[in-house]
């Protein structure tokens, strides 16, 4: 099925609609059920809840000369329509590889035929045709269809028993093709068909390739498929592009043009109702021998939609002139209330997903509907701007399954295993075990180097570890690269160690760093330290401790979570229909809502920092505060990057090969979606007002207006770049250095301080070690398995760069742990 409506009467109220007027209590509670489910699918999306990915062609439809059909208003002779035609696959599957039903869905639209795509309007469409793989639809009416839609596995594979028929109607609807142009499309349900002299039918479509007509392909071995799950994985040995239908098409239509043809099925409207009744039973194929197909119309495409004109699109089966209509139902166990339930779905859905806002009464949301979007995402009363922790989160934002079941795996879920281990999990496990359960984690990278205390070791830290750039060149010095950080304006626990200042020097030779001495105030006294001298290992933990507590602050905390807050407020807030929100959105997922949880866990008052470290919670937040008021979009990689060769720095290079990368990227997307951008340029004005009204960017460093489509690409490289690369870097590499606490804590503490407590610094301690693993281990979305294909296409390019620095494995979409 396919979520999109057509958008005649789109944001009508459906109360008063002829759908809603002549059915029973117990049908429209049930479509309120089901609207319900897949709006909230398509809200959470920001796309189609189903049929999510497809390619819009358009052209030209041709009526036939020679119909052998009754005469009808719309199919006549010769007669000229432009059209459209959406590809997709049915359960929504970005990946065209897994197994699974394909559609196709026709748009017939008002006009004239040989107009420019500029010329014409797309919503205007005389019918809409929602075809898919199959002849037929395998649930007969809307009651049983709810309850497969609802239904667990194990309902679903009682249904199987109950209801036959659904097992060889999926082995016919799953395909694995080699091009869309090479399946059969059809109806599956059935529609209404009025001849000019007012001769009643019943109605169903086919469509198939008009070229090179062939016996429909794509079909799988029925052993294969293993209901009730309604889709075959992806092959193992299958090496082809996650996109390799909608290329096929796009690349198709645009060398040489396709051609379709349309035909219809036809059969009397009969005196019995029960024959009626079985004829728009959409689960009883129409056999040809009795109810003949008949062309009537050829489509030649020759021109695919950009995706800003497509993704908004509504199609709908209720999308259709009387002569051509949908039938209606009473109930929903009538055969023709599958389709009336989709019609109605379909536009509540879609409402859904274009306005992030319910717009029908019919439907009970539970919340009574829901305001608008700057009420939605409201600004709380923390220093830097970011979304209300008080309040809920929207459902656009709220995690999706696929990430708990991620997060969950690596949480380990609270079950109970062993009665010697109650509860898992880690607050399961600090209870259990205690401070001990340090020494039972798995080795991180320190652990397992023999050299983890050497001074190369040291010098490569600061170069490749998990806080990188950093470094800073010096001149009319002994040394020529420092890392220097400056605490002397936050206040420290009692007990607590932190210096005032500290900086680590480093020496260029031979196209390499070396130490050459680290130099520190702490508690008033100021002394150097250099490789050999007595307290040289002391200064080097001083320093690695030290700078833990920077990069969990400043580069972790603040610039790859709390920054891009205030980016994706502000595109929140604003952002509906411009095309940008097919690039950013994917790029935003799961921010909000792990900003949210980091509010508590880790910078509120009993969170991990403040707790681990030696900063207070009011420190930690003005650390927070600093860092970000230093932030801007306007940046590049390039002015952090060391202007000497290194031979084993790996960050700079893959820094600049990835923001190179997100500029081609960013720029493609921007050169094909252009017009889109300008049309709903007030959106972008929204967006940069809100980012300008709750900046805390200092002034001297300039603005967080977006002024012009130059600033819309370079703000979106940032995030990108941010929510990617930079924070998969700095986020999977804690674990590197955090999780050997012989080696790094955040915390440093003072045993002959009155203050002092072992037993707490221990549980810290522990506590350090768990954290560092969960958030360092958590694979939610890797660019490399869901990312766009040209996104990997290009990062696959650039992989000598990248590497060593980061496997691109551990290249996630966005910030979301």
């Amino acid at each position: 099925m396919d979520d999109s409506l057509g958008s005649t009467a789109a944001l009508g109220n459906l109360e008063s609609d002829p759908r809603t007027q002549q059915i029973d209590p117990a049908f429209k509670k049930l479509i309120s059920s089901i609207a319900q489910a897949f709006g909230r699918t398509a809200q959470v999306r920001g796309r189609r809840a189903t049929h999510s990915y497809g390619t819009v062609a358009k052209g030209v439809l041709t009526v036939l000369d020679d119909l052998d059909i009754p005469p009808h208003n719309i199919f006549c002779p010769s007669k000229q329509y432009p059209v459209l035609l959406r590809h997709a696959n049915i359960k929504g599957f970005r990946d065209d590889g897994i197994r699974d039903g394909r559609g196709a869905t026709v748009r017939i639209l008002q006009g004239d035929a040989q107009v420019s795509l500029s010329e014409l309007n797309l919503d205007q469409g005389i019918v809409d045709i929602l075809m898919s793989t199959g002849r037929s639809f395998f649930l007969a009416e809307a009651q049983s269809f709810a309850r497969w839609v609802a239904g667990s596995m194990k309902v679903r594979e009682a249904m199987l028993q109950e209801f036959p028929r659904i097992t060889p109607i999926f082995e016919e609807i799953i395909r694995d093709p080699d091009s869309y142009t090479q399946l059969h499309y059809y109806s599956e349900t059935t529609y209404n068909f009025t001849s000019l002299n007012q001769a009643s039918f019943f109605l169903r479509y086919r469509l198939v390739n008009d070229d090179h007509p062939t016996a429909d392909t794509g079909w799988i071995n029925p052993q294969f498929v293993k209901l009730p799950l309604d889709y075959l994985p992806r092959h193992a040995s299958d090496t082809r592009p996650e996109t390799y239908l909608q290329d096929d098409f796009r690349q198709r239509v645009l060398r040489e043009g396709v051609r379709y043809r349309l035909q219809i099925q036809l059969q009397p409207v009969s005196a019995d109702p029960e024959v009626n009744e079985r004829a728009k039973d959409c689960t009883i194929p129409w056999e040809e021998a009795d109810y003949p197909f008949h062309n009537v119309a050829v489509l030649a495409l020759d021109c695919i939609l950009p995706d800003e004109l497509a993704e908004p699109l509504e199609f709908n089966p209720y999308h259709a002139p009387p002569e051509l209509g949908l039938i209606l139902a009473h109930s929903a166990t009538e055969t023709a209330s599958v389709n009336h339930l989709r019609s109605v779905v379909y536009q509540i859905s879609a409402n859904m997903r274009k306005y992030q806002t319910p717009s029908s009464s019919l439907v009970d949301w539970g919340s009574g509907g829901q305001p608008p979007l700057a009420e939605q995402y409201p600004y709380g009363a923390a220093a830097t701007p970011r979304f209300d922790e008080t309040k809920p989160l929207p459902a656009r934002v709220q995690p999706k399954p696929r990430f708990w079941a991620n997060f969950g795996l690596k949480l380990i879920p609270n079950q109970v295993l062993d009665p010697a281990l109650p509860e898992l999990g880690i607050a399961g496990v600090l209870e259990v075990m205690g401070p001990s359960v340090v020494s039972h984690m798995p080795p991180n990278l320190t652990r397992t180097r023999p050299d983890k205390f050497s001074d190369d070791f040291f010098v490569e830290r600061r170069l490749n570890g998990f806080n990188p750039g950093k470094l800073n060149r010096v001149y009319h010095q002994p040394w020529q690269y420092q890392v220097r950080y400056d605490c002397s304006q936050y206040g420290v626990e009692p007990a607590g160690i932190l210096p005032s200042l500290i900086t680590a020097r480093f020496t260029f030779s031979g196209q390499y760093l070396h130490a050459h001495s680290i130099e520190f105030t702490l508690d008033g006294k100021t002394e150097t330290q250099c490789p050999g001298d007595g307290d040289w290992e002391w200064s080097k933990r001083l320093f690695r401790c030290s700078e833990f507590v920077f990069q969990e602050i400043q580069s972790h905390l603040g610039r790859a979570h709390m920054n891009l807050d205030q980016y994706a407020m502000a595109y929140y807030r604003n952002v509906v229909n411009n095309p940008i929100h097919l690039l950013l959105e994917p790029h935003l997922d799961g921010l909000l809502n792990v900003n949210k949880l980091g509010a508590s866990l880790i910078a509120g008052p009993t969170g991990f920092i403040p707790e681990a470290s030696a900063l207070t919670p009011e420190e930690v937040d003005g650390v927070l505060k600093d860092e970000i008021s230093c932030l801007s979009y306007h940046w590049r990689p390039h002015v952090q990057a060391l202007p000497d060769l290194i031979l084993n720095h790996h960050f700079d290079r893959a820094a600049i090969a990835m923001w190179t990368l997100l500029e081609e990227y960013v720029s493609g997307f921007f050169a094909e979606h252009q017009g889109g951008i300008d049309t709903h340029w007030s959106e972008i004005e929204g967006m940069s007002a809100d980012l300008v009204a709750h900046s805390i960017l200092k002034p001297e460093l300039g603005t967080l207006a977006i002024q012009s489509s130059a600033d819309l690409q370079q703000l979106c490289v940032y995030v990108i770049y941010l929510s990617t690369f930079f924070h998969s870097w700095v986020n999977n590499k804690q674990y590197e250095d955090g999780g050997d606490v012989s080696y790094g804590t955040i915390g440093l503490w003072n045993s002959h301080d009155p203050a002092y407590n072992p037993q707490l610094v221990a549980q810290r301690e522990a506590r350090q070690v768990m954290l560092l693993w969960t958030l360092s281990h958590v694979r939610y979305n890797p660019i490399m398995d869901v990312g766009p294909a040209v996104l990997k296409d290009l990062i696959w390019q650039r992989r000598q760069q990248i590497e060593p620095g980061i496997p691109l494995a551990n290249l996630m979409m966005s910030t979301n742990i």
